[in-house]
């Protein structure tokens, strides 16, 4: 069964705890965390960019002017995407981008990526977490976890919102609820610091 050390904010520590298997003792390929977060990526687009073709744009339909004898090269239509005012050639129209992927595999990639941060001794368990709100405290617990200048995410469990704004206005640093946190924040952070309150939501996310 995995172990992970236990800190409270001055960096001290304060204990072992046992871990789940099933979160912290999962290994998965790179494709898979690929695959994750590109179908994250792409369902949070909105999908509504859109441009006028060329039969959609309020121009004239006159020829410019007559086909020959004019020195200008032929033209047939004030609509043509190469003219000012035109239509768009192969421009955006709304569309849906949402892509599927089934749960387990997105349980397996948030149990791989966590797993692979404990391995590598980047997941720290915090015992204790709180905060009156004020950024100085959240930045000074940073500091004394080794998390300066790295990019840092903070899980924590629904209690915790004075937490999250706390650390809002820390760069390179954030603090997500552990019960929707993207894969693709994982997957970007250097350190994982992790409430001990909130293992019992990624219980419930992962397993």
């Amino acid at each position: 069964m995995p172990e992970a050390r236990v800190y409270n904010m001055k960096g001290e520590e304060v204990g072992t705890v046992d871990l789940p298997e099933e979160i912290f003792g999962v290994s998965v390929s790179t494709h898979v965390l690929w695959e994750v977060t590109r179908a994250e990526m792409l369902n949070s687009r909105a999908g509504t960019a859109s441009t006028k073709r060329r039969g959609e744009v309020r121009l004239s339909g006159a020829k410019p002017w007559k086909q020959k004898h004019t020195g200008h090269a032929r033209a047939g239509s004030f609509r043509s995407p190469i003219w000012v005012g035109g239509g768009v050639a192969h421009g955006p129209h709304p569309r849906t981008w949402s892509l599927k992927i089934n749960r387990k595999v997105r349980r397996k990639a948030v149990a791989g990526i966590l797993s692979e941060r404990l391995s590598e001794g980047n997941l720290r368990l915090l015992r204790d977490l709180v905060s009156t709100g004020k950024t100085r405290e959240m930045a000074e617990m940073l500091s004394n976890n080794g998390c300066n200048g790295r990019r840092t995410v903070v899980l924590v469990n629904d209690a915790d919102d004075t937490v999250i704004r706390a650390v809002r206005n820390i760069p390179r640093a954030i603090a997500v609820n552990a019960r929707s946190v993207s894969l693709s924040t994982l997957v970007n952070s250097e350190v994982v610091l992790l409430s001990e309150t909130a293992v019992d939501l990624l219980k419930e996310r992962v397993i």
